[in-house]
């Protein structure tokens, strides 16, 4: 329930700024083998101070070992220690696109797509394209040859389930009806 710290009497430096920031030592007044640069306190293990000074040279020493007993808690509640930082989480995997098998970038019109099928059949759905193929329809759509037969591209697009009925036609109506008003103006001539 206890743990024992012992203190080697350091003492605050009085002709420091800030008299707690500093531990001193009394160079003329220590044990022997303290403070030397053999000693346990040297440089060379590591006690110096922020800008360079040694803590050797410091002027008071208090000649004093004491042991403080310190009451530790077993239930952490006083130890308020920062917890680890959580780990990003991992990057989304989608299944490859089903019409090209491209990096698929997420769920699009019911199947994992790429881009740029799913712009492909946004697009054509969207305007109503009517395509034909030129090699009886038995073309083989994938990464390299998805863009040599339209036709067999949006055949496979509906084959592996993408919906007409997600593709939404509203935006490409709102964008025309906005034209429409500014393009149309009638003027009437009086004579």
């Amino acid at each position: 329930m206890y743990e024992s710290v012992d203190v080697v009497g350091f003492s605050p430096s009085p002709s420091s700024p800030s008299a707690g920031s500093f531990l001193s030592m009394d160079y003329y007044h220590r044990p022997p083998g303290l403070g030397t640069e053999k000693g346990p306190l040297s440089t060379a293990a590591g006690f110096q101070r922020p800008f360079g000074g040694s803590l050797v040279n410091s002027r008071h020493w208090s000649g004093s070992s004491h042991s403080i007993e310190t009451e530790s808690t077993s239930s952490g509640e006083d130890l308020l220690l920062p917890s680890p930082p959580s780990p990003p989480p991992p990057p989304r995997v989608y299944k490859p696109c089903f019409v090209c098998q491209d990096k698929s970038s997420g769920y699009h019109y019911g199947v994992s797509a790429c881009e740029g099928c799913k712009g492909f059949f946004r697009r054509s759905i969207q305007k109503n394209m009517v395509y034909t193929c030129h090699r009886d329809k038995v073309c083989v759509i994938n990464k390299v040859t998805r863009n040599r037969c339209q036709s067999c591209r949006l055949q496979k697009c509906l084959d592996v389930g993408m919906s007409r009925e997600l593709v939404r036609n509203d935006r490409m109506k709102k964008k025309k009806d906005e034209k429409k008003p500014a393009e149309v103006e009638t003027y009437v001539l009086s004579a």
